[in-house]
Protein backbone atom coordinates (compact mmCIF):
# COMPACT_ATOMS: atom_id res chain seq x y z
CA UNK A 1 0.00 0.00 0.00
CA UNK A 2 2.88 2.39 0.76
CA UNK A 3 4.49 1.60 -2.60
CA UNK A 4 1.32 2.37 -4.56
CA UNK A 5 0.40 5.43 -2.48
CA UNK A 6 3.82 6.99 -3.03
CA UNK A 7 3.61 6.34 -6.77
CA UNK A 8 0.20 8.01 -6.93
CA UNK A 9 1.83 11.37 -6.16
CA UNK A 10 3.81 11.16 -9.41
CA UNK A 11 2.65 12.17 -12.87
CA UNK A 12 0.52 9.42 -14.51
CA UNK A 13 3.29 8.21 -16.85
CA UNK A 14 5.90 7.94 -14.10
CA UNK A 15 3.39 6.39 -11.68
CA UNK A 16 2.36 3.68 -14.16
CA UNK A 17 5.98 2.86 -15.01
CA UNK A 18 6.92 2.57 -11.33
CA UNK A 19 3.96 0.40 -10.34
CA UNK A 20 4.24 -1.73 -13.47
CA UNK A 21 7.82 -2.68 -12.66
CA UNK A 22 6.94 -3.40 -9.01
CA UNK A 23 3.95 -5.58 -9.96
CA UNK A 24 6.03 -7.53 -12.46
CA UNK A 25 8.40 -8.61 -9.68
CA UNK A 26 5.56 -9.22 -7.21
CA UNK A 27 3.73 -11.52 -9.63
CA UNK A 28 6.73 -13.83 -9.85
CA UNK A 29 6.65 -14.30 -6.05
CA UNK A 30 2.89 -14.50 -5.58
CA UNK A 31 2.31 -18.10 -6.74
CA UNK A 32 2.83 -19.58 -3.25
CA UNK A 33 0.81 -16.97 -1.38
CA UNK A 34 -2.95 -16.79 -0.86
CA UNK A 35 -3.29 -13.11 -0.07
CA UNK A 36 -3.41 -11.69 -3.61
CA UNK A 37 -7.12 -10.78 -3.59
CA UNK A 38 -6.86 -9.01 -0.23
CA UNK A 39 -3.78 -7.03 -1.30
CA UNK A 40 -5.33 -6.03 -4.64
CA UNK A 41 -8.52 -4.93 -2.91
CA UNK A 42 -6.48 -2.67 -0.61
CA UNK A 43 -4.59 -0.92 -3.42
CA UNK A 44 -7.30 -0.90 -6.11
CA UNK A 45 -8.54 2.65 -5.40
CA UNK A 46 -5.04 4.09 -5.91
CA UNK A 47 -4.54 2.07 -9.09
CA UNK A 48 -7.84 3.35 -10.48
CA UNK A 49 -6.96 6.95 -9.65
CA UNK A 50 -3.72 6.63 -11.63
CA UNK A 51 -5.30 5.14 -14.75
CA UNK A 52 -8.22 7.61 -14.68
CA UNK A 53 -5.71 10.48 -14.52
CA UNK A 54 -4.01 9.00 -17.60
CA UNK A 55 -7.33 8.77 -19.47
CA UNK A 56 -8.13 12.38 -18.55
CA UNK A 57 -4.69 13.33 -19.91
CA UNK A 58 -5.55 11.61 -23.20
CA UNK A 59 -8.72 13.68 -23.55
CA UNK A 60 -6.73 16.85 -22.96
CA UNK A 61 -3.87 15.85 -25.30
CA UNK A 62 -5.91 14.38 -28.16
CA UNK A 63 -4.37 16.74 -30.74
CA UNK A 64 -0.84 16.37 -29.33
CA UNK A 65 0.27 13.21 -31.11
CA UNK A 66 3.51 12.80 -29.14
CA UNK A 67 1.78 13.23 -25.77
CA UNK A 68 -1.04 10.89 -26.78
CA UNK A 69 1.42 8.21 -27.89
CA UNK A 70 3.42 8.48 -24.67
CA UNK A 71 0.30 8.02 -22.55
CA UNK A 72 -0.90 5.08 -24.64
CA UNK A 73 2.51 3.37 -24.65
CA UNK A 74 2.48 3.50 -20.85
CA UNK A 75 -1.21 2.90 -20.13
CA UNK A 76 -1.71 -0.17 -22.34
CA UNK A 77 0.97 -2.34 -20.63
CA UNK A 78 -0.03 -0.92 -17.21
CA UNK A 79 -3.65 -2.07 -17.62
CA UNK A 80 -2.52 -5.40 -19.07
CA UNK A 81 -0.24 -6.05 -16.07
CA UNK A 82 -2.93 -5.28 -13.51
CA UNK A 83 -5.51 -7.34 -15.40
CA UNK A 84 -3.09 -10.28 -15.52
CA UNK A 85 -2.45 -9.93 -11.77
CA UNK A 86 -6.18 -9.99 -11.00
CA UNK A 87 -6.80 -12.94 -13.34
CA UNK A 88 -4.07 -15.06 -11.79
CA UNK A 89 -5.13 -14.20 -8.23
CA UNK A 90 -8.73 -15.17 -8.97
CA UNK A 91 -7.65 -18.48 -10.52
CA UNK A 92 -5.53 -19.31 -7.47
CA UNK A 93 -7.75 -18.09 -4.67
CA UNK A 94 -11.38 -17.48 -5.66
CA UNK A 95 -12.83 -20.96 -5.11
CA UNK A 96 -10.87 -21.64 -1.92
CA UNK A 97 -11.62 -18.22 -0.45
CA UNK A 98 -15.32 -18.56 -1.21
CA UNK A 99 -15.60 -21.72 0.92
CA UNK A 100 -16.04 -19.44 3.94
CA UNK A 101 -19.36 -17.64 3.74
CA UNK A 102 -18.03 -14.47 5.36
CA UNK A 103 -15.56 -14.12 2.45
CA UNK A 104 -18.36 -13.54 -0.08
CA UNK A 105 -17.89 -9.71 -0.08
CA UNK A 106 -14.15 -10.14 -0.71
CA UNK A 107 -14.74 -12.41 -3.72
CA UNK A 108 -17.47 -10.15 -5.11
CA UNK A 109 -15.25 -7.07 -4.71
CA UNK A 110 -12.33 -8.85 -6.40
CA UNK A 111 -14.48 -9.92 -9.38
CA UNK A 112 -15.96 -6.39 -9.67
CA UNK A 113 -12.46 -4.89 -9.72
CA UNK A 114 -11.37 -7.51 -12.24
CA UNK A 115 -14.27 -6.48 -14.54
CA UNK A 116 -13.25 -2.84 -14.16
CA UNK A 117 -9.72 -3.61 -15.37
CA UNK A 118 -11.06 -5.72 -18.24
CA UNK A 119 -12.94 -2.60 -19.33
CA UNK A 120 -9.93 -0.28 -18.92
CA UNK A 121 -7.69 -2.68 -20.83
CA UNK A 122 -10.28 -2.92 -23.61
CA UNK A 123 -10.70 0.86 -23.90
CA UNK A 124 -7.01 1.82 -24.03
CA UNK A 125 -6.20 -0.91 -26.57
CA UNK A 126 -9.09 0.29 -28.71
CA UNK A 127 -7.88 3.89 -28.55
CA UNK A 128 -4.41 2.77 -29.62
CA UNK A 129 -5.74 0.70 -32.53
CA UNK A 130 -9.48 0.94 -33.28
CA UNK A 131 -10.59 -2.49 -34.45
CA UNK A 132 -13.16 -5.11 -33.60
CA UNK A 133 -11.80 -6.56 -30.37
CA UNK A 134 -14.03 -8.80 -28.27
CA UNK A 135 -14.21 -8.92 -24.52
CA UNK A 136 -13.45 -12.32 -22.88
CA UNK A 137 -17.09 -13.22 -22.20
CA UNK A 138 -16.24 -16.93 -21.86
CA UNK A 139 -14.38 -15.95 -18.65
CA UNK A 140 -16.56 -13.05 -17.56
CA UNK A 141 -19.86 -14.90 -17.39
CA UNK A 142 -18.93 -17.93 -15.21
CA UNK A 143 -16.85 -15.85 -12.77
CA UNK A 144 -19.62 -13.27 -12.42
CA UNK A 145 -22.34 -15.89 -11.93
CA UNK A 146 -20.22 -17.61 -9.29
CA UNK A 147 -19.58 -14.39 -7.37
CA UNK A 148 -23.19 -13.15 -7.56
CA UNK A 149 -24.47 -16.54 -6.37
CA UNK A 150 -22.45 -16.55 -3.15
CA UNK A 151 -24.45 -16.47 0.07
CA UNK A 152 -27.92 -16.75 -1.43
CA UNK A 153 -29.97 -17.08 -4.58
CA UNK A 154 -28.84 -15.27 -7.69
CA UNK A 155 -32.12 -13.40 -8.07
CA UNK A 156 -31.92 -11.98 -4.56
CA UNK A 157 -28.37 -10.78 -5.08
CA UNK A 158 -29.21 -9.08 -8.38
CA UNK A 159 -32.24 -7.38 -6.83
CA UNK A 160 -29.98 -5.57 -4.29
CA UNK A 161 -28.26 -2.49 -5.75
CA UNK A 162 -26.11 -1.83 -2.67
CA UNK A 163 -23.02 -3.57 -1.34
CA UNK A 164 -20.35 -5.49 -3.21
CA UNK A 165 -22.95 -7.44 -5.23
CA UNK A 166 -24.34 -4.13 -6.47
CA UNK A 167 -20.87 -2.91 -7.49
CA UNK A 168 -20.27 -6.17 -9.31
CA UNK A 169 -23.58 -5.85 -11.12
CA UNK A 170 -22.74 -2.31 -12.23
CA UNK A 171 -19.28 -3.27 -13.56
CA UNK A 172 -20.89 -6.08 -15.52
CA UNK A 173 -23.45 -3.65 -16.95
CA UNK A 174 -20.63 -1.30 -18.00
CA UNK A 175 -18.99 -4.10 -19.97
CA UNK A 176 -22.31 -4.91 -21.65
CA UNK A 177 -22.55 -1.28 -22.83
CA UNK A 178 -18.88 -1.20 -23.88
CA UNK A 179 -19.43 -4.25 -26.08
CA UNK A 180 -22.04 -2.22 -27.99
CA UNK A 181 -20.19 1.12 -27.80
CA UNK A 182 -16.59 0.91 -29.02
CA UNK A 183 -16.37 0.58 -32.80
CA UNK A 184 -13.85 1.69 -35.45
CA UNK A 185 -16.35 4.40 -36.44
CA UNK A 186 -15.23 6.31 -33.33
CA UNK A 187 -11.69 7.64 -33.10
CA UNK A 188 -9.37 8.74 -30.26
CA UNK A 189 -11.12 11.32 -28.11
CA UNK A 190 -14.55 10.11 -29.30
CA UNK A 191 -13.82 6.65 -27.86
CA UNK A 192 -12.92 8.13 -24.48
CA UNK A 193 -16.10 10.23 -24.46
CA UNK A 194 -18.17 7.16 -25.41
CA UNK A 195 -16.60 5.26 -22.50
CA UNK A 196 -17.59 8.05 -20.10
CA UNK A 197 -21.16 7.99 -21.39
CA UNK A 198 -21.34 4.21 -21.00
CA UNK A 199 -19.98 4.47 -17.46
CA UNK A 200 -22.53 7.17 -16.55
CA UNK A 201 -25.51 5.14 -17.84
CA UNK A 202 -24.40 1.63 -16.82
CA UNK A 203 -26.50 1.71 -13.65
CA UNK A 204 -29.67 1.77 -15.79
CA UNK A 205 -28.93 -1.65 -17.32
CA UNK A 206 -31.39 -4.27 -16.07
CA UNK A 207 -29.70 -7.56 -15.09
CA UNK A 208 -31.49 -10.79 -14.19
CA UNK A 209 -31.05 -14.55 -14.27
CA UNK A 210 -34.42 -14.83 -16.05
CA UNK A 211 -34.99 -14.33 -19.76
CA UNK A 212 -38.04 -12.08 -20.23
CA UNK A 213 -39.23 -9.32 -22.54
CA UNK A 214 -37.57 -6.85 -20.14
CA UNK A 215 -34.20 -8.63 -20.40
CA UNK A 216 -33.93 -9.87 -24.02
CA UNK A 217 -30.12 -9.73 -24.29
CA UNK A 218 -27.99 -12.72 -23.30
CA UNK A 219 -25.46 -15.33 -24.47
CA UNK A 220 -26.48 -18.60 -26.03
CA UNK A 221 -23.14 -20.40 -25.63
CA UNK A 222 -19.80 -20.26 -23.83
CA UNK A 223 -17.86 -18.14 -26.29
CA UNK A 224 -16.56 -14.60 -26.75
CA UNK A 225 -19.69 -13.26 -28.42
CA UNK A 226 -21.16 -10.27 -26.56
CA UNK A 227 -24.75 -10.41 -25.28
CA UNK A 228 -27.27 -10.12 -28.09
CA UNK A 229 -31.03 -10.55 -28.44
CA UNK A 230 -31.61 -14.28 -28.04
CA UNK A 231 -33.83 -16.27 -30.39
CA UNK A 232 -33.85 -19.44 -28.30
CA UNK A 233 -36.78 -20.19 -26.01
CA UNK A 234 -36.38 -18.82 -22.46
CA UNK A 235 -37.48 -22.19 -21.03
CA UNK A 236 -34.57 -23.98 -22.72
CA UNK A 237 -32.02 -21.50 -21.36
CA UNK A 238 -33.53 -21.66 -17.89
CA UNK A 239 -33.51 -25.45 -17.89
CA UNK A 240 -29.78 -25.46 -18.60
CA UNK A 241 -29.28 -23.54 -15.36
CA UNK A 242 -26.97 -20.86 -16.72
CA UNK A 243 -27.08 -17.41 -18.13
CA UNK A 244 -27.45 -13.77 -17.21
CA UNK A 245 -29.84 -11.60 -19.17
CA UNK A 246 -29.82 -7.86 -19.76
CA UNK A 247 -32.25 -5.08 -20.65
CA UNK A 248 -30.88 -1.95 -22.39
CA UNK A 249 -34.13 -0.07 -22.96
CA UNK A 250 -33.87 2.23 -19.94
CA UNK A 251 -30.22 3.08 -20.71
CA UNK A 252 -31.27 4.03 -24.24
CA UNK A 253 -34.02 6.26 -22.87
CA UNK A 254 -31.56 7.93 -20.50
CA UNK A 255 -29.13 8.42 -23.39
CA UNK A 256 -31.79 10.33 -25.33
CA UNK A 257 -32.65 12.32 -22.19
CA UNK A 258 -28.94 13.20 -21.85
CA UNK A 259 -28.92 14.39 -25.47
CA UNK A 260 -31.91 16.66 -24.80
CA UNK A 261 -30.34 17.98 -21.59
CA UNK A 262 -27.05 18.91 -23.28
CA UNK A 263 -28.82 20.47 -26.28
CA UNK A 264 -31.05 22.54 -23.97
CA UNK A 265 -28.40 23.70 -21.49
CA UNK A 266 -25.54 23.93 -23.97
CA UNK A 267 -23.08 22.22 -21.63
CA UNK A 268 -21.98 18.74 -20.53
CA UNK A 269 -23.09 17.63 -17.03
CA UNK A 270 -20.35 18.12 -14.46
CA UNK A 271 -20.56 14.46 -13.40
CA UNK A 272 -19.41 13.43 -16.88
CA UNK A 273 -16.96 16.28 -17.40
CA UNK A 274 -15.74 17.57 -14.00
CA UNK A 275 -12.83 19.51 -15.52
CA UNK A 276 -14.89 21.17 -18.26
CA UNK A 277 -12.65 19.91 -21.07
CA UNK A 278 -15.32 18.41 -23.35
CA UNK A 279 -17.27 20.48 -25.86
CA UNK A 280 -21.04 19.76 -26.02
CA UNK A 281 -20.81 19.30 -29.80
CA UNK A 282 -18.39 16.39 -29.30
CA UNK A 283 -20.69 14.63 -26.84
CA UNK A 284 -23.76 15.12 -29.03
CA UNK A 285 -21.91 13.63 -32.03
CA UNK A 286 -20.98 10.54 -29.97
CA UNK A 287 -24.53 10.22 -28.60
CA UNK A 288 -25.97 10.16 -32.13
CA UNK A 289 -23.67 7.22 -32.87
CA UNK A 290 -24.51 5.41 -29.62
CA UNK A 291 -28.26 5.72 -30.14
CA UNK A 292 -27.93 3.54 -33.22
CA UNK A 293 -25.47 1.10 -31.64
CA UNK A 294 -27.40 0.57 -28.41
CA UNK A 295 -30.71 0.12 -30.24
CA UNK A 296 -29.18 -2.32 -32.73
CA UNK A 297 -29.70 -0.22 -35.86
CA UNK A 298 -27.06 -0.60 -38.56
CA UNK A 299 -25.82 2.67 -40.01
CA UNK A 300 -24.51 2.73 -43.57
CA UNK A 301 -22.50 5.42 -45.32
CA UNK A 302 -24.61 8.10 -46.97
CA UNK A 303 -22.46 8.21 -50.10
CA UNK A 304 -19.51 6.36 -51.65
CA UNK A 305 -16.10 7.77 -50.75
CA UNK A 306 -13.52 8.23 -53.53
CA UNK A 307 -9.80 8.85 -53.11
CA UNK A 308 -8.52 12.04 -54.79
CA UNK A 309 -5.40 14.19 -54.81
CA UNK A 310 -5.38 17.96 -54.59
CA UNK A 311 -5.77 20.87 -52.22
CA UNK A 312 -8.23 23.62 -51.38
CA UNK A 313 -8.61 26.60 -49.08
CA UNK A 314 -10.31 26.21 -45.73
CA UNK A 315 -11.44 28.69 -43.08
CA UNK A 316 -12.68 27.94 -39.59
CA UNK A 317 -14.17 29.71 -36.57
CA UNK A 318 -17.70 31.08 -37.00
CA UNK A 319 -16.78 34.77 -37.13
CA UNK A 320 -14.01 34.15 -39.68
CA UNK A 321 -16.26 31.99 -41.87
CA UNK A 322 -18.96 34.67 -41.88
CA UNK A 323 -16.49 37.43 -42.82
CA UNK A 324 -15.00 35.30 -45.61
CA UNK A 325 -18.48 34.66 -47.03
CA UNK A 326 -19.09 38.42 -47.00
CA UNK A 327 -15.87 39.08 -48.91
CA UNK A 328 -16.67 36.36 -51.46
CA UNK A 329 -20.25 37.44 -52.17
CA UNK A 330 -20.38 41.22 -51.73
CA UNK A 331 -18.46 44.00 -53.39
CA UNK A 332 -16.16 45.45 -50.78
CA UNK A 333 -13.06 47.57 -50.78
CA UNK A 334 -12.08 46.15 -47.39
CA UNK A 335 -10.15 42.85 -47.44
CA UNK A 336 -9.06 41.33 -44.17
CA UNK A 337 -6.20 38.92 -43.61
CA UNK A 338 -7.47 36.07 -41.44
CA UNK A 339 -5.19 33.85 -39.37
CA UNK A 340 -7.75 31.05 -39.51
CA UNK A 341 -7.56 30.61 -43.29
CA UNK A 342 -5.13 28.06 -44.69
CA UNK A 343 -4.64 25.46 -47.42
CA UNK A 344 -5.39 21.78 -46.77
CA UNK A 345 -4.75 18.59 -48.73
CA UNK A 346 -7.74 16.58 -49.96
CA UNK A 347 -7.65 12.81 -49.35
CA UNK A 348 -11.13 11.70 -50.36
CA UNK A 349 -14.51 13.09 -51.36
CA UNK A 350 -18.11 11.92 -51.51
CA UNK A 351 -21.42 13.48 -52.48
CA UNK A 352 -21.94 14.69 -48.91
CA UNK A 353 -18.47 15.23 -47.46
CA UNK A 354 -14.75 15.58 -47.82
CA UNK A 355 -11.68 14.19 -46.06
CA UNK A 356 -8.86 16.66 -45.39
CA UNK A 357 -5.25 16.23 -44.27
CA UNK A 358 -3.97 19.06 -42.10
CA UNK A 359 -0.17 19.36 -41.99
CA UNK A 360 1.60 21.34 -39.24
CA UNK A 361 -1.65 21.42 -37.31
CA UNK A 362 -1.72 23.85 -34.38
CA UNK A 363 -4.48 22.19 -32.32
CA UNK A 364 -7.59 24.08 -33.44
CA UNK A 365 -9.48 21.13 -34.96
CA UNK A 366 -12.55 20.07 -32.96
CA UNK A 367 -15.66 18.02 -33.61
CA UNK A 368 -18.63 20.19 -34.47
CA UNK A 369 -16.49 23.09 -35.72
CA UNK A 370 -17.97 25.17 -38.56
CA UNK A 371 -15.70 25.17 -41.60
CA UNK A 372 -15.68 26.81 -45.01
CA UNK A 373 -14.02 25.08 -47.97
CA UNK A 374 -13.31 26.53 -51.40
CA UNK A 375 -11.44 25.34 -54.48
CA UNK A 376 -9.47 27.80 -56.58
CA UNK A 377 -12.32 27.83 -59.14
CA UNK A 378 -15.11 28.54 -56.64
CA UNK A 379 -16.45 32.03 -56.09
CA UNK A 380 -18.24 31.42 -52.82
CA UNK A 381 -17.36 29.16 -49.90
CA UNK A 382 -19.11 25.88 -49.14
CA UNK A 383 -20.06 25.34 -45.51
CA UNK A 384 -19.42 22.14 -43.60
CA UNK A 385 -19.12 20.80 -40.07
CA UNK A 386 -16.27 18.66 -38.69
CA UNK A 387 -17.48 15.12 -37.95
CA UNK A 388 -14.14 13.32 -37.53
CA UNK A 389 -10.83 14.51 -36.08
CA UNK A 390 -8.04 11.91 -36.01
CA UNK A 391 -4.40 12.50 -34.98
CA UNK A 392 -1.86 10.82 -37.23
CA UNK A 393 1.83 11.64 -37.30
CA UNK A 394 3.33 14.46 -35.28
CA UNK A 395 1.59 17.69 -36.30
CA UNK A 396 -0.74 15.97 -38.79
CA UNK A 397 -4.51 15.57 -38.44
CA UNK A 398 -7.24 13.97 -40.53
CA UNK A 399 -10.51 15.92 -40.66
CA UNK A 400 -13.79 14.48 -41.92
CA UNK A 401 -16.11 17.32 -42.97
CA UNK A 402 -19.82 16.92 -43.73
CA UNK A 403 -20.92 19.49 -46.33
CA UNK A 404 -24.06 21.47 -45.41
CA UNK A 405 -24.51 24.00 -48.20
CA UNK A 406 -22.93 25.25 -51.40
CA UNK A 407 -23.90 28.93 -51.48
CA UNK A 408 -24.16 30.49 -47.99
CA UNK A 409 -25.09 34.10 -47.38
CA UNK A 410 -24.14 36.36 -44.51
CA UNK A 411 -27.30 38.01 -43.15
CA UNK A 412 -28.33 40.43 -40.43
CA UNK A 413 -31.23 39.19 -38.31
CA UNK A 414 -33.28 41.85 -36.52
CA UNK A 415 -35.32 41.45 -33.35
CA UNK A 416 -37.08 43.81 -30.99
CA UNK A 417 -34.57 45.05 -28.42
CA UNK A 418 -35.16 44.15 -24.80
CA UNK A 419 -35.16 47.60 -23.17
CA UNK A 420 -37.38 49.00 -20.44
CA UNK A 421 -39.43 52.19 -20.58
CA UNK A 422 -36.84 53.83 -18.32
CA UNK A 423 -34.16 53.18 -20.92
CA UNK A 424 -36.10 54.65 -23.86
CA UNK A 425 -35.01 58.07 -25.09
CA UNK A 426 -37.53 58.27 -27.99
CA UNK A 427 -40.84 56.69 -28.90
CA UNK A 428 -39.19 54.72 -31.70
CA UNK A 429 -38.81 50.94 -31.25
CA UNK A 430 -35.21 49.79 -30.67
CA UNK A 431 -33.90 46.75 -32.55
CA UNK A 432 -31.04 44.32 -31.95
CA UNK A 433 -28.92 42.98 -34.80
CA UNK A 434 -27.67 39.39 -34.86
CA UNK A 435 -25.08 38.56 -37.51
CA UNK A 436 -25.36 35.05 -38.92
CA UNK A 437 -25.25 32.80 -41.97
CA UNK A 438 -28.16 31.54 -44.03
CA UNK A 439 -28.23 28.27 -45.97
CA UNK A 440 -31.03 27.81 -48.48
CA UNK A 441 -32.71 24.40 -48.83
CA UNK A 442 -30.80 21.77 -50.78
CA UNK A 443 -30.11 18.04 -50.57
CA UNK A 444 -26.98 18.55 -48.44
CA UNK A 445 -29.00 20.07 -45.58
CA UNK A 446 -32.10 17.86 -46.07
CA UNK A 447 -33.89 20.76 -47.79
CA UNK A 448 -34.14 22.91 -44.66
CA UNK A 449 -33.78 26.65 -44.24
CA UNK A 450 -30.82 26.81 -41.83
CA UNK A 451 -29.83 29.86 -39.79
CA UNK A 452 -26.38 29.77 -38.15
CA UNK A 453 -25.46 32.14 -35.33
CA UNK A 454 -22.54 32.27 -32.92
CA UNK A 455 -24.57 31.65 -29.74
CA UNK A 456 -27.94 30.17 -28.78
CA UNK A 457 -29.67 33.55 -29.15
CA UNK A 458 -32.68 32.66 -31.31
CA UNK A 459 -35.96 31.66 -29.67
CA UNK A 460 -38.10 28.81 -30.93
CA UNK A 461 -41.36 30.06 -32.44
CA UNK A 462 -40.21 33.68 -32.75
CA UNK A 463 -39.86 35.57 -36.04
CA UNK A 464 -36.82 37.54 -37.15
CA UNK A 465 -36.38 40.00 -39.97
CA UNK A 466 -33.52 39.68 -42.47
CA UNK A 467 -33.29 42.92 -44.48
CA UNK A 468 -31.17 43.32 -47.58
CA UNK A 469 -30.65 39.68 -48.60
CA UNK A 470 -30.13 38.52 -52.18
CA UNK A 471 -33.89 38.08 -52.45
CA UNK A 472 -34.76 41.33 -50.70
CA UNK A 473 -36.20 41.67 -47.21
CA UNK A 474 -37.09 38.30 -45.66
CA UNK A 475 -38.71 37.13 -42.45
CA UNK A 476 -37.89 33.81 -40.75
CA UNK A 477 -39.78 31.95 -38.05
CA UNK A 478 -37.53 29.62 -36.03
CA UNK A 479 -38.90 26.06 -35.94
CA UNK A 480 -36.32 24.21 -33.85
CA UNK A 481 -32.71 24.09 -32.73
CA UNK A 482 -31.14 21.89 -35.39
CA UNK A 483 -27.69 21.26 -33.86
CA UNK A 484 -25.15 22.69 -31.44
CA UNK A 485 -21.75 23.13 -33.05
CA UNK A 486 -18.40 23.71 -31.36
CA UNK A 487 -18.46 27.43 -32.19
CA UNK A 488 -22.02 28.08 -33.39
CA UNK A 489 -25.65 26.97 -33.22
CA UNK A 490 -27.80 25.79 -36.14
CA UNK A 491 -31.55 26.53 -36.28
CA UNK A 492 -34.21 25.22 -38.63
CA UNK A 493 -36.50 27.96 -39.85
CA UNK A 494 -39.32 28.69 -42.27
CA UNK A 495 -39.79 31.77 -44.37
CA UNK A 496 -42.77 33.97 -43.52
CA UNK A 497 -44.53 35.82 -46.33
CA UNK A 498 -45.52 38.90 -44.33
CA UNK A 499 -42.99 41.15 -42.59
CA UNK A 500 -42.86 41.50 -38.85
CA UNK A 501 -45.06 44.43 -37.71
CA UNK A 502 -42.92 47.43 -36.85
CA UNK A 503 -39.79 46.03 -38.51
CA UNK A 504 -37.11 48.62 -39.35
CA UNK A 505 -36.68 49.69 -42.96
CA UNK A 506 -34.29 47.69 -45.16
CA UNK A 507 -30.60 48.54 -44.85
CA UNK A 508 -27.95 48.54 -47.59
CA UNK A 509 -25.94 45.30 -47.96
CA UNK A 510 -23.21 44.64 -45.42
CA UNK A 511 -19.97 46.06 -46.80
CA UNK A 512 -17.75 43.53 -45.07
CA UNK A 513 -17.24 45.58 -41.92
CA UNK A 514 -18.36 44.20 -38.59
CA UNK A 515 -21.75 45.75 -37.75
CA UNK A 516 -22.37 47.07 -34.25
Amino acid sequence: METVSSARTLAPVQAMQSIGEWLHHENSRAANRQDGLAVLRAIDADLRAIVEAALAGMIEAHTNHARMNLLLQTTVPFCATILHTYTEALRREMVETARKSNNAPLVQAAVANWLYWIGRDHVVRFVREPKIDRLPWFEIRPATEFALGLGGSLTQKIARPDGEAGRLQRQLAHLVLLSRTLTPDLQGRQLLIADRIADSLASFIRISDEHTSQTPFGQASDDDNPPTVLTRMPSQLKAEGKGLFYGLEQSLQELMALETLIATQGKVPQKMDPDGRINPAEVLAVIRHLKNRWSGREVKRMAERKTVNGSLMICYDFNTVRRMVVQATQQSTVKTVESTVERAMVEDVSATGIGLKLVKHTGWLRLGLLMGVKTDKDTNWRLGIVRRAVARNHGEMMAGVQLLGRNPESIRLTRQARVSNWERVTDQQAWDNLLGLYLRPEALNENHHLLIVGKAELEIGKSYGAPGTREGDLVFRVISQHEIGADCVFYRAERVATPVPGAPPPSPPNDGKLSV
